[in-house]
């Protein structure tokens, strides 16, 4: 009988979708689920065009899920897909925050990915928080992540996940990796809007006031 997950799939999505569903479905980077099509571990149909350029049957996806959620091989080799670098400095989380205001970290991590499972993988990990995944493995192993072993598999319950994006290992780690970054840069983006929206609180009760 098959999983309620692989059934809900074929209520949601179309026959074939487009290598943006496929990672969304999947949970993947970009690039992972480029490397999945480009080298036919999923099967696709490449029209060559520049946009919806993939066309992928949702059973061949369904099937791809199937075989690594029973094997917990994702079939991708370490650093395929590795993030790539941009020049400039390495930055990180720490500099954008000043002492005292690390929950700030966890809420704005909690707020963009709270369509994420409760349970993660490494890989959901890896995408969350733009680091490589040797990187997010090395973290497990050393507990600055914990995690729990489930058939064979490490999985991080999501407040496991919250609690290291708020931790002093995870705010001082720089980098410049594209992924990395533009993570970063969504927090400065949600950071300048909860302070207007602080200011805006402000105002109004200040208003109030000198009624």
């Amino acid at each position: 009988m098959e999983d309620e997950k692989y059934k809900e799939l074929r209520k949601r999505y179309p026959k074939y979708v487009s290598k943006e569903q496929l990672y969304v479905i999947c949970r993947i980077s970009k690039r992972t689920a480029k490397y999945l099509l480009d080298s036919g571990i999923i099967p696709c149909e490449d029209t060559g065009k520049k946009t919806r350029r993939y066309r992928v049957a949702l059973k061949d996806i369904i099937a791809y899920l199937k075989k690594r959620d029973s094997t917990g091989n994702t079939q991708v080799p370490h650093g395929s897909v590795s993030s790539r670098k941009i020049k400039g400095p390495r930055t990180c989380y720490a500099q954008a925050i000043m002492l005292g205001q690390e929950e700030e970290v966890r809420r704005y991590f909690e707020y963009i990915f709270s369509d994420f499972p409760h349970v993660l993988n490494l890989y959901d990990i890896a995408e969350m928080t733009g680091l490589a995944y040797a990187t997010v493995q090395r973290l497990i192993r050393s507990n600055a992540i914990r995690s729990w072993l489930v058939d064979g598999r490490r999985m991080v319950p999501k407040a496991y996940m919250l609690d290291f994006v708020a931790s002093t290992k995870f705010l001082n780690t720089k980098s410049n990796s594209l992924d990395f970054q533009r993570i970063l840069g969504g927090f400065h983006v949600w950071q300048g809007r909860q302070s207007a929206s602080v200011g805006s609180g402000a105002m109004i009760r200040g208003n109030k006031n000198n009624k």
